[in-house]
Formats: structure tokens, sequence, C-alpha cells
């Protein structure tokens, strides 16, 4: 399963592989000609079990590895993880995950099992294979996370010069599937009827730019198999950046030349502009903030590229101009030559996405791209239809009479003369919005490679090598790009190795820009308009459907408002009110989250005495602890109202504690509320406690300027309290508790019993007040449901029981601590238990929690025993005790003096086991049954 794929990743374990989220597709590749092996585990056996690519999970390239992880699952629900083909090693066993270069002939011991062998004959070739590999294993990366990353195979085709043959002819399948892409991109970017007739030199400048993209990526990516290209996530805003400029500069009279100059510098220096705010990010390693873009607004703001790109494929299939819903409105006449065009086009686009997601051959999708043109004049021949015909019915669009070279394409700058300087500060708005969605994209490209690689990327470091492709891209004339991760991928997937793909990409778009020939020429209108509404049906599909499934409700209702947003009100505009949107959203369930968890049954860590501890059994239950969380702003203040002033008495509280433990902070709509509630609380005489308040901060300046804090007068009247942290101010609850109940201190009823009938008071002894706590112990109780006072039998004991009791105190051995003093210390010897006669102690977590489950810090007050289970358990202490601040006196049963009792008194000895058993029973009466309640009256 993958959840045991993804622990397996995680251990030093040599033969298994890491990646758990993989597929086999890609829009513009077609799935692999092989079927991919998944992996099954049953006990410690790896088996290969075959597993159909139909159940395979697929994926796409438009900027959300994450909604796209999962396209096809596996009849078992889950995605099935292509691991690297199997090699065979010395003993015929197949092993997953070896490196490329491994001496075939090393010999491995035939008595050792298949893993044992296939580790050692690992481990042997570790140095070899990291020497050969492209990705070297960096320090801190297991070997089973360095797997994936050295593409393993003994094929010769991936050895010395093989490696090469094998990128070129991978970077030939990529270099025709982004020929007819570019071609496209420049049609939406130039989109206005005024710009066709320069259209063969604009999209010559499409590939420099792309060349430029390309160079950049396979000189200075970290990944051989990279591909970098003029990128669809920023076409948008240079379509609209050309076109504003373009009517600006109309609107001034300028020239045509000067108009197109005026348009391809702006176009160039927002690219330039845009590479350097990019390159800025990488350098101040800020990639983190830039995924705070809300993700529906660029899932609404993608999902908008999905119907322009839609609509950009109609308009080049039929001529049309089509960009707004109203704008389909132009095919619903009668033409029959229209519908012929527009459902070519759409039939060719739905032919390419049931190629790039249904055929199982790498060669597929650049097979059909190739072949379709060829098959178009072919059939046309057979028709009889001449190309002046074709022409003259748009069928395919008419050569430039003169074809400039590359470096002739420089002249539509008009050797920047005439220059609308001017025009470039009103595109601001548009350069903003362009930065935002290259840099974000850029980030969700990386994260989506990550998910295929081994060991991290550096994201901060791709986004500077992002940022220095744009830059030299603008400087050439050319547009913004990216990585095409799909492409990517895909490359990486076919197990190539050498930066021959990116060179061959390079090299072919560069030629394809020297060439003193037109392009276009050669591809019908339907076949560009097919491959871009395939784009934008694939994108649409993702963003606007196969995202639904990924996200919530209310995010889901956000992409589609967001998309709608940028229909109607434009781009940036959409993509600021679909951010506004998202704002309003999470204010409004922000504040339908529950900020205040309603607690009770809760104890602090004071060990009391029997008779105290006795008498919280019932009236802990009148304590009530609201535990607040989060950030409570406008919002949160709605849940502090007469509904909880209601729930509290409902429950009976005496005793309200605020905690504002988890609170991050507040402002002051929620601090005017909370005082209204304090007041509320304290009229229906209810004691209140603050805990977790560190003063000079905002939450408590806050609070205290709107009147929620006690004033001295509270504090010293013991009807409110603020302690440090929850423990403290449970602990207070229960003080307030026991005076209530009328328990007196241990001190307090010695002195009461050693008192003459004359008022005279009588010295007592030590043994005195540990024959009176160790009797607290003794006297069963007769009721705890009482919710006002406990009953307890009558005090007067049989004369043998005080016998008893007083030979138990002389065996128990008093000693004083002074403050600070070490009790005992855990891990050490238990033997024997302690009895707090005066004072306190204080226990310490372990050093090492790792070793004890038990951690924490109690506070042991007179009456309460230390080290009673850890005794009886015949274990060392489970944690450090330390005498208080003032130190204490505690009485020490030795596990010899018990002995002895055993020996000579074998009721007494059972007197001390039933004082330790109360102990613990009282402490488990305090724990058991303690739940939580939620505002919503839930019980958890």
């Amino acid at each position: 399963p993958p959840r045991f794929l993804e622990t397996m990743s995680s251990i030093d374990q040599p033969l298994l592989g890491d990646r758990v989220i993989s597929s086999n597709s890609s829009p513009h590749t077609g799935k692999s000609a092989w079927r991919e092996p998944c992996v099954s585990f049953t006990g410690s056996i790896v088996e290969e079990v075959q597993m159909d690519d139909e159940k395979c999970a697929t994926i796409f390239s438009h900027k959300n590895p994450v909604l796209h992880a999962h396209r096809r699952p596996s009849a078992a629900g889950q995605a099935c993880s292509p691991l690297p083909s199997p090699i065979t090693s010395p003993n015929g066993k197949p092993v997953w995950g070896v490196p490329a270069s491994v001496d075939e002939t090393t010999p491995v011991n035939a008595t050792t099992s298949s893993m044992e062998q296939g580790q050692a004959w690992q481990s042997e070739h570790a140095v070899k294979s990291q020497r050969s590999s492209p990705h070297m294993v960096p320090s801190g990366i297991s070997q089973a996370s360095a797997i994936g990353a050295v593409q393993p195979s003994l094929s010769e085709m991936h050895k010395g010069g093989a490696a090469v043959v094998h990128g070129t002819v991978f970077g030939l399948i990529n270099f025709v599937v982004c020929v007819p892409t570019l071609i496209s991109y420049a049609a939406i970017v130039f989109r206005l009827e005024a710009f066709n007739g320069d259209m063969p030199s604009l999209t010559k400048l499409f590939f420099l730019s792309s060349a430029v993209h390309q160079l950049v990526f396979t000189l200075r990516s970290s990944l051989p198999f990279a591909v970098g290209q003029v990128q669809d996530v920023g076409l948008i805003f240079l379509s609209q950046i050309s076109t504003h400029t373009y009517l600006l500069a109309q609107a001034e009279g300028l020239g045509y030349n000067e108009i197109l100059a005026t348009v391809l510098v702006n176009c160039a220096l927002a690219t330039i502009l845009t590479g350097a705010l990019v390159w800025l990010v990488g350098r101040m390693k800020l990639s983190g903030y830039v995924q705070l873009l809300p993700l529906p607004v660029v899932g609404g703001y993608l999902g908008y590229i999905g119907y322009f790109c839609l609509a950009a494929g109609a308009s080049l299939g039929t001529g049309l101009t089509i960009d707004g819903f109203g704008t389909w409105l132009q095919v619903l006449v009668w033409d029959p030559m229209l519908w012929a065009k527009l459902s070519l086009s759409i039939a060719f686009a739905l032919f390419l996405f049931y190629v790039a997601y249904n055929i199982e051959h790498v060669a597929a999708l650049p097979s059909v791209l190739v072949v379709t043109p060829i098959l178009f004049f072919v059939v046309m021949w057979v028709s009889g239809m001449s190309l002046d015909e074709a022409r003259d019915q748009g069928w395919v669009p008419r050569p430039d009479e003169n074809p400039a070279a590359g470096w002739n394409c420089f002249k539509l700058y008009n050797n920047f003369e005439g220059i609308a300087w001017w025009t470039l500060p009103a595109q601001t708005p548009k350069l903003i919005g362009l930065f935002c969605v290259v840099c974000f994209g850029s980030v969700l490209d990386i994260a989506a490679i990550q998910t295929e690689q081994p060991a991290p990327l550096d994201f901060d470091g791709e986004l500077k090598m992002i940022g220095f492709s744009n830059i030299a891209s603008g400087a050439t004339g050319g547009f913004t790009g990216s990585y095409i991760f799909s492409q990517t991928i895909f490359t990486q997937r076919q197990r190539v190795t050498s930066a021959a793909n990116g060179w061959v990409v390079a090299i072919g778009e560069f030629i394809l820009f020297l060439m003193p020939l037109d392009v276009l020429q050669f591809f019908p209108g339907f076949y560009i308009g097919g491959v871009m509404a395939f784009f934008g049906i694939d994108i649409m599909l993702d963003w606007l459907v196969h995202s639904r499934s990924k996200v919530s409700l209310p995010e889901y209702g956000l992409l589609l408002l967001t998309f709608f947003f940028v229909m109607f009100l434009g781009v940036i505009e959409g993509c600021a009110a679909g951010v506004a949107a998202s704002a309003l959203v999470f204010i409004i369930v922000y504040s339908s989250t529950p900020a205040v968890d309603v607690r009770t049954g809760l104890a602090s860590t004071a060990m009391r005495s029997f008779d105290e501890r006795t008498a919280l059994v019932e009236l802990r239950r009148q304590i009530v602890v609201l535990e607040l969380k989060g950030y409570l702003f406008f919002g949160a203040a709605l849940q502090v109202s007469d509904k909880l002033l209601r729930e509290i008495g409902s429950l009976g509280a005496r005793w309200v504690v605020l905690d504002f433990t988890q609170v991050a902070g507040v402002d002051s709509t929620s601090a005017r509320a909370l005082a209204k509630f304090v007041v509320a609380l304290r009229s229906q005489d209810i004691c209140l406690a603050f805990s977790a308040l560190e003063p000079h901060t905002q939450t408590f300046r806050l609070l205290n300027e709107n009147g929620a804090m006690p004033q001295e007068s509270d504090l010293a009247s013991g009807v409110m309290a603020v302690a440090d942290h929850l423990d403290g101010a449970l602990a207070w609850c229960e003080r307030g508790a026991i005076r209530f109940a009328g328990v007196q201190p241990v001190v307090a009823s010695l002195q009461l019993a050693m008192t003459t009938p004359g008022g005279t008071e009588v010295k007592f002894e030590h043994d005195d007040m540990l024959t009176l706590l160790l009797r607290e112990y003794t006297h069963p109780v007769d009721s705890f449901s009482s919710p006002h006072a406990l009953k307890t039998a009558d005090r007067s004991t049989s004369r043998q029981l005080e016998d008893r009791l007083r030979l138990l105190a002389r065996a128990m051995e008093q000693r004083k601590f002074a403050a600070s003093e070490l009790l005992f210390e855990a891990g050490a010897r238990c033997d024997g238990f302690m009895l707090v006669v005066e004072g306190v102690a204080l226990s310490e977590g372990p050093t090492d929690a790792s070793e004890i489950t038990a951690t924490g810090r109690f506070t042991f007050e007179a009456g309460s025993l230390l080290g009673d289970v850890d005794f009886h358990l015949g274990a060392p202490h489970s944690y450090t005790a330390r005498a208080g601040p003032q130190g204490c006196v505690a009485a020490v049963l030795s596990r010899e003096a018990l002995e002895r009792l055993e020996e000579t008194d074998p009721r007494t000895a059972v007197l001390a086991q039933r004082v330790a058993l109360r102990s613990v029973c009282l402490l488990t009466q305090a724990t058991v049954g303690i739940f939580v309640k939620t505002g919503s009256g839930s019980v958890v």
C-alpha cells in the first residue's frame, strides 16, 4: 500500500524505492510502452506484481501536482507506484533500485538470502554507482531515498555514448511536441488581427525565446533531463500587455511599425522585470511565501487559461474572434464551411486527448502531431483541392512572400525608433500579475517535479535559475517561461540521463528561428486550433472538474467564482475579487470554527491528603475550563455569548478557568466580549481564574484595558486569580473547592484535636501528624454522590486500629529535606515510598522522555504519597522528586521495614498496603471519566 511504501522510504533499506505517487502519461508525450511493476509486501518478501497500466495513476502538467496525482486510481482505490525495471543480480533474482553501473560478474554467496545478497551486492558497488550516476547521494539522504535518483538499468543504452543517443531520441520527441505548442502560444499573445501580417516573424521570436530558456535550463538546472520553455501560465498577461499597448499607441496616432516595436519592447521588458523579481525571491529565500496566494484563486485563474486556450483554438480553427461567452454566438449561423472547420478542430482536440491518456506508447502523441499535417495534405491532394483553394477557403494560412531569417526578425523593433515608452507604466498592474502567476506557477512546477525526486530540490535555487532564464529570454526579445514539468517528468521516466535531450530541443528551436522559412504554411488552421483547444480542454477539466475532489466545497465554490470573476471583470480585477472573496469566506469559516472548548473533570497535578482528594471527587465537576483557541478576532466574539453562559450554568459551575494557552492573540472586539462575559460570570458568584496570560503582551494589554482582567480587590478577596499556566489555575480552583467542602488542613485538624476542653493547646509531635495523615486513608467514604459535602464515617476508631496506625507511623522514618533537595532520582532503585508530612515536594520529568511514558510536573502536598506505584511494582523510580521552595518533611516506609512488619505484625503491613492502594484508587477516580464538551454540545 502507498502508506506502507511511504513508511519504508524513511528506513535505511537499500532494496526498496520510495516513489509513491507517480504516473505513466502526459498530454505532451503519451503513455509509456511497457507495463510498470508495482510492489506488494508479504512479511519480508518483495514480490513483483504486474498491473495493467490503465490502473496506474496519471498526471498532467498544469501547475498542481496534488490535483493531478491520482487521475486514474487502481481498482483498490490507490495509485500504483511504478518502480524502475528489475535488475537481474548475479544469483538470478530481481533486485529493485540497484544503481546503473554494476559489475555483473560480482560473486554472491549462494547460501545467503535473496535480501541479504542484494544488500551486500549493492553495498559493494556503492562507490562505483555514485561515480557513474548523474545524481550523487547527498549527506543526510537514506540509501532508500537515493535509489530513485540513479535511474537503474544495465542496458547498454545508458552507458557512455549510448546515453547521448538515448537523450537525443527523446530530445527529438520533446522538440516535436514543442513546435505546434509555440505556434499556438504566439497566436494567443499576438491575437489582434493587425498582427497577422507579421505572425511568421513573431512566431520565430517564440522559437528563439524557448531556445534561450532551454539553453539556460540545460546548463544550469540540477536535473539533466529538464525541459524549460515559454509557458502557458503567463500567456494571458502577455496577451493583455500586447493588446493594451497596441490600443494605447494607436489612440495616440502612432504608425503600425512604431506600435509593433512598442508592443515587443513592453513584452520583453515585462519578461526581464519578471525574471529579476523571481530571481530576487529565490535570492532572498522567499519561495515558501509565494505559496500564500489562495489556491482557489490560482485555480480559477488557471481554469480561465484553459477557457482562453479553448477559445483561442476555436478562433485559430475557424478564423473568427472568440473570447467571451457571448462571442460563441458567431458560430450559430448556417455556414457549412465554418461548421466543418470548428468540428474538425474540436474533433482533433478530442482525438489528441484520447491518444494522450489511452494509447500506451511513448511515441503515440508525437507521431500524431507529425502525421496529421501530412495526412491533411494527402487528403487534400486526393480530393482534388489545390493549395491555393485551401488557402482561399482558410484551411491553410498563406505563406509569407518574403520569409525572414532569424536575425531579420529584429527589424520588427524598428531600430528602437518611435517607441512609446510612456505606455510601459500603464502595464504595471499586469506586470505585477505576470510576476505573481509566473512565480507561483514555477513553485508549483518545482513541487510537481519534487514528487518524482528522491532527494529534495532547492526551491530557492531553482527559482534563481528560472529568474535568470527569463532575464536572458527578455534580453533577446523573448517571453516568460519556466519548467514544463510534464515533459520533464516524462523524460526522467524514460531514464534519460544525458543533457543531449535539452541540447536537441534548444538547437532545433534555434534552427527554426534562423531558417528563412515560414513554418506556419505547413500547419492547417484546424491543426493549430486543435492543439490549443486540447490544452484548453485538459486544463479546464483539471481545474474546473477534477479539482472538486481535491478541495473543500467552499474552496471549490471560490475557485468557480474566481473563474467567472476573471471572465466578466478581467484578469486583474477578477483575481483581486477572488482574493477578496477568499478573505470573506475565511472570516466566515474561521468565525464558525469553535474557538472555545468546554472541559470539565480536569485535575491539577497537586497530590493532596486523602480527605482533600475525597472532597474533590465530586466538587471537581463544578470546575469548568474554557479552553480558548486560535486568534480571537471579531468573528470569534460571537461564540462568547449567552449560549455559553447557559451551558456553564447547566454544568453547575462554581469555578471557571479561562485558559489562554492556545491563544495566538485577540483583537479589541473579542477583548470587549470577554470583559462582558467575565462580568456576567461574576454576577452569578462564579469564581474566575485566568491561565497562561503573560504580562507585557498585546493580549494581556487589550484584556486589561477593556476590563476583563481582575482588579487588586478581586485578587485580595479570592474570587479571581491569575496563574502562569492551566495547572496553577486548576490548583487554585481546587483549593477553593476544598474550603467550600469544609475540609480542614491537616495541621489545623491536628491542632483542633490536640486542644483541651479549656482551650489550652497541647504540643504535638510529628508522629501525631503522621498518624492523623495515615488515619485518613483508613476510613470509608459513605457517598461520593453529594454535590455539596462529603459525609465521612464516624472518626472514632477502635483501639486496635489506632495502635496499628501508631505502629505504622513509628515504622516510617521521618526525614527533613532542605529547599530543592533531592528526594529520589528517576531510574534509581525504589526501596521505599514516602508520605509528605509538612511542606510540599515537586516532581521533575525524566531527562530522556523516550525511556518513561509518564512525564510532567506534580506537586505533592501534605498527606500525599510519592513512589508508591514504583515501590509495589518493584520498578526503578519513574520520576525525580525534590523538596519544594520551603523544604519539606517526609516519612519513608522502606522495603526492609515493611518486610519486618509482615513478619512481626501482618495486620499492620496490610494496613500500609491499604494506604497505598486507596491513594492509587483516588488518583484513578480523579482521572477516569474526564471528558471534553465542545461548543456545539458534542462530547469527545
